[in-house]
């Protein structure tokens, strides 16, 4: 599910492949992730790159059940048509530049909310017994400074093993405190497909290469990796 899991266990996944789309030649700070146990639960905090994968982990824990949900979903085209195939209900609709914003304020059933949307810029919040995630209503600027106070979830003691098993993959204590993740992204070239139609069908299709580092601190010791990607 979490795409620099995929990049650093060799998985040459489209998942992955979708989350570099974004990043042009030059450097960038990856996805940034705080966990942390609590005695109330696990708390997450994470840049906007992690969204998704938050919310399927979300998804986990309270399966179909039908909740309320408040917040947006962003794309760069119409989406009126799919929303009303999928039953989606949405209050209002924004275009600026060019992206398109949908409001959504509205009962869903989760985890077919979730499968549905999560291919589009889902930016969500929710409270529920066992579970909650709140998150910013638009993204960051480009090239702009961004923390790992995106989005704030917290979920039950028991998720703690299947959050670290997916995010902190690279650790030797099972059980630790506190962890902090961060990346950096230096892409090199950029390979175009051989046949495409428009530009933004090769930038969608295009490989990048170059090298992910990854810092992981567990309970304030540090730990640095890195790879080569083609992805």
């Amino acid at each position: 599910m979490h795409f620099m899991k995929d990049v650093f266990e060799g998985k040459n996944t489209q998942h992955a492949h979708n989350k570099f789309v974004r990043y042009s030649k030059g450097s960038f700070v990856g996805p940034l992730l705080s966990i942390k146990q609590m005695p109330s639960g696990t708390k997450v905090t994470t840049s906007f790159h992690l969204v998704d994968e938050l919310l399927h982990l979300i998804a986990e824990v309270i399966g179909n059940e039908e909740v309320h949900i408040k917040g947006t979903v962003v794309w760069n085209t119409d989406l009126s048509d799919e929303l009303l195939k999928l039953g989606i209900k949405y209050s209002k609709v924004t275009k600026s530049r060019g992206i398109f914003k949908y409001t959504l304020d509205n009962d869903v059933k989760f985890k077919d909310f979730v499968d549905a949307m999560c291919g589009y810029n889902l930016l969500v919040s929710l409270k529920h017994p066992q579970v909650s995630i709140s998150c910013k209503s638009t993204f960051p600027k480009p090239n702009k400074e961004f923390g790992d106070d995106f989005c704030k979830c917290m979920f039950p003691k028991e998720m703690a093993s299947r959050i670290l098993e997916e995010f902190a993959f690279d650790i030797e204590d099972k059980n630790p405190k506190e962890v902090a993740i961060e990346h950096h992204i230096d892409i090199d070239n950029i390979i175009l497909p051989e046949n495409f139609e428009t530009f933004e069908e090769a930038r969608h299709r295009a490989t990048r290469e170059g090298l992910v580092k990854r810092k992981i601190t567990v309970d304030k010791v540090p730990k640095e990796t890195q790879i080569n990607v083609s992805v």
